[in-house]
């Protein structure tokens, strides 16, 4: 009897270990917040990113062969690890896109001073507002531990992205029938978010200035808007410039947030769908649909490294309904998966919005975006890589499909002869993001 009762008990003991151990790999993070072990079949690997994986990481894609390639023909047996974003592009092209999925790497990593920061806002960073607003926040993600939707939203659209940068972009338009001018522009942006020598943040934090100048096509030549964003756009609206070139004069421009069209893209792109997602988050309530094993764009090197042979989207990579698969790269990793449904008396085209957000960046790399009739219309993906130089996961190019006018909008980096990239880690001088700097841009 006494020997039952032992082997029970250390039964017990033994179960209690194991549960416990298990639960402590299960909470081991990242110093970015994700979780450091892959998963259970070994399809996503442990993460990659620390000091001894500080370098090169780029080369061996571009070698590898797809492990498979989900189509029209045997989407179905994938539809678990599919987000609906890339399902709907399938039916709706079926006889063209293609998703090739390879072998997942997690190379992901960023500044120590950021670590820090994330550090210290696990105590520091608060929601105010019902959600839509936050502070307390130090140069990081804020919630690296989150409970609910709108902390991983918050990590989304607080993720980093540099913290100053210098580059020549382009975008473009492609319709069932035709094809819009590509626009190229040289772009400034400085992350006051990320000033590392800043204290936490309070609710009028500023969030970046951005400034972009057109350089083609000659018509637009010099025409620039400049925008100065809050991290708390509901409470103080972001605000934004614009020089007209052929007027010569700057122009105030009163809304540029939630649905507001943006012009270039024909319509396609809404003010608050750059990065996928930005700006004021209040008109939605946010939830949590929970952290899934996914299908998405990643490390798309390739695409990367083909757009640099010309200047500028050529037709082989910018094909007539999305970009050609045989330049994309898929993966699967874990992604925090939310939903935006629009608040009673809030107006927006957008009824309701599903988020990806990958889970070593925070950034969300898939949307889907239904309009009022509950109906699929629009969805965007970004196609994102590993940059040692920022260092950290950020974007090739960003497209927005709209599936029931068949066309899509694409933003990028410029690549070939007209190739500008510099980066630093020190944010810019604020008196170069003045309206008074536009008019000095704009001449020729």
């Amino acid at each position: 009897m006494k020997r039952t009762i032992f082997l029970v008990i250390s039964v017990l003991i033994l179960y209690v270990l194991t549960i416990s151990s298990v639960k402590a790999i299960d909470v081991e993070k990242t110093p970015y917040g994700a979780e450091f072990k892959g998963n259970a079949d070994g399809s996503i690997p442990n993460w990659q990113g620390g000091l001894e994986n500080k370098k090169e990481f780029g080369s061996v894609l571009l070698k590898e062969k797809p492990l498979y390639t989900i189509d029209a023909s045997n989407m179905n047996q994938y539809r678990s690890i599919l987000p609906d974003a890339l399902s709907a592009l399938i039916e709706r092209y079926p006889e063209t896109m293609k998703v090739p999925v390879f072998t997942s790497y997690r190379p992901a990593y960023y500044f120590d001073w950021i670590y820090d920061a994330i550090r210290k806002n696990r105590d520091s960073a608060k929601l105010i507002d019902d959600g839509s607003s936050v502070v307390g926040a130090y140069p990081g993600i804020p919630f690296p531990d989150p409970k609910n939707g709108y902390e991983v939203l918050w990590n989304h659209v607080l993720s980093f992205r540099g913290v100053s940068f210098d580059v020549k972009a382009w975008e473009m338009v492609v319709q069932e029938n035709r094809r819009s001018t590509v626009i190229k522009s040289r772009v400034k942006v400085s992350s006051e978010y990320y000033n590392k020598n800043r204290d936490k943040s309070e609710e009028d934090q500023i969030h970046s200035y951005y400034l972009s100048t057109v350089i083609y096509p000659p018509k637009m030549s010099g025409s620039s808007l400049l925008v100065h964003e809050r991290v708390n756009g509901s409470v103080i609206p972001r605000q934004a410039w614009g020089y007209l070139a052929g007027q010569r004069r700057v122009v105030r421009i009163p809304s540029i947030d939630y649905d507001a069209p943006m012009p270039r893209s024909e319509g396609i792109r809404f003010a608050d769908e750059v990065d996928i997602y930005i700006g004021s988050i209040d008109r939605y309530q946010w939830r949590l649909l929970g952290k899934k094993e996914m299908i998405i764009p990643y490390n798309n090197k390739k695409l990367y490294e083909d757009l640099q042979v010309s200047d500028g989207p050529s037709d082989a990579i910018l094909t007539k309904f999305h970009l050609n698969p045989k330049s994309l790269r898929y993966e699967k990793h874990r992604v925090w998966v939310i939903e935006g449904v629009l608040k009673k008396g809030s107006a927006h085209p957008y009824k309701k919005r599903i988020l990806y957000l990958d889970e070593d960046s925070w950034n969300a790399v898939l949307a889907e975006n239904y309009n009022r009739n509950g109906d699929l219309w629009r969805v965007s993906a970004s196609y994102v890589r590993f940059y040692h130089i920022f260092p950290g996961i950020f974007k090739v190019v960003d497209v927005h499909h709209d599936l029931k006018d068949k066309a899509y909008y694409a933003q990028g980096a410029l690549g070939g002869q007209s190739k500008v990239l510099a980066v630093g880690d020190e944010v810019l001088p604020k008196r170069s993001f003045k309206p008074s700097a536009l008019r000095r841009l704009g001449k020729r």
